[in-house]
């Protein structure tokens, strides 16, 4: 975008919002942006103090209501960042907690901008996982390609597991279904303006939502969890990952770039440098000696993506694995030394 937009964005309570609702304004954009309780406002903006006057905010309790998204998109809103999504671990019922939030608030969106003659572009937040077999995790050699989502079989009536071993399962589902969904909704609607899906692999970086040391989010509460107590001497997750500000990158460089109108949606890959849990270990046991890391090797290697598209169209180098995980540790230190600092 060469001249200032005004922008919509959910999600930005969240890691991943925070840090493209960051470089959104940094970029010189007007933000409107949407929370589900008036709280939350000011705890937002405060994030951004010299960006106060770019900011708007709107009061929206449930993203899967397209009458509440509808005025939310009114006044010249020229993009649409949808991040929020429901995340692992917040409920058992896979239909009513993770499926239903997933598609409608998908499907709302898209709705909503429908009805919003200015709307150029809806970038949507997925997941690689969108693109995975459920499972595939594990598999070795596994490469993700762009496309595959019509190829992956999911039953949403599966008796899916209840509990921590469950959450993964339940979340990936959700993800390969609602990614499905924005594609078919784009072929029945075929409306005015393009649809880009971004597909991030595990997400980790410093956290601008973060507020002390003992509770952090996501990802890198796993990352955590892996290096200082794994659960049976196994990593949480695979050691494929990203940086948060690389992410964001390409939800801001999507809605500028030339795409190819034959394409119903354009699907952009988000994976970082391969690594392994390996390489991982020896860094931190060589730059962070004060951790007791307790995983130990040898370990597979994780599945590999082709963000080749990615990387060609939107001009993206991917944050190294040391930078990534320095960003995650450096924070833990700082903010504990904080309260520290505090008592």
């Amino acid at each position: 975008m060469a001249t200032p937009s005004r922008v919509f964005i959910t999600g930005v309570t969240g890691f991943i919002g925070s840090q493209v609702l960051l470089d959104t304004l940094e970029a010189g954009h007007h933000v409107r942006f949407s929370v589900r309780r008036e709280a939350q406002i000011d705890e937002v903006k405060a994030r951004y103090p010299q960006h106060v006057s770019q900011l708007e905010a709107v009061v929206i309790p449930s993203i899967e209501s397209v009458d509440a998204l509808r005025p939310a998109l009114s006044d010249d809103i020229n993009y649409v960042l949808h991040i929020a999504s429901p995340m692992p671990g917040k409920g058992e019922d896979f239909k009513t907690e993770y499926l239903k939030p997933a598609v409608d608030g998908t499907e709302a969106m898209l709705n909503a901008a429908k009805s919003a003659p200015t709307v150029k572009r809806v970038v949507i937040m997925s997941s690689l996982l969108s693109l995975m077999p459920l499972g595939a995790m594990a598999m070795e050699g596994l490469h993700v390609r762009p496309g595959e989502n019509a190829n992956i079989a999911v039953d949403p009536d599966t008796p899916f597991p209840d509990g921590p071993a469950g959450y993964g399962i339940k979340y990936s589902a959700s993800k390969i279904l609602a990614h499905r969904a924005t594609i078919q909704w784009v072929e029945q609607h075929k409306p005015h303006f393009s649809v880009v899906t971004v597909h991030p692999t595990f997400v980790l970086g410093r956290d601008l939502t973060q507020r002390d040391a003992a509770s952090p989010n996501g990802l890198n509460a796993y990352l955590l969890k892996s290096l200082t107590n794994p659960p049976g001497g196994n990593p949480v997750v695979p050691a494929s990952m990203v940086d948060v500000r690389d992410v964001s990158q390409v939800v801001l460089r999507s809605l500028g770039v030339d795409l190819n109108k034959e394409e119903l949606v354009t699907e952009y890959l988000v994976d970082g440098n391969p690594t392994s849990y390996d390489e991982v270990v020896a860094f931190v046991k060589r730059k962070y000696p004060e951790i007791d890391v307790k995983l130990e090797g040898p370990f597979k290697r994780p599945f590999t993506s082709d963000t080749s598209r990615t990387e060609k169209e939107l001009g993206i180098q991917w944050h190294g694995m040391e930078e990534i995980v320095s960003r995650v540790l450096d924070q833990q230190s700082e903010l504990g030394e904080r309260v520290k600092a505090e008592l």
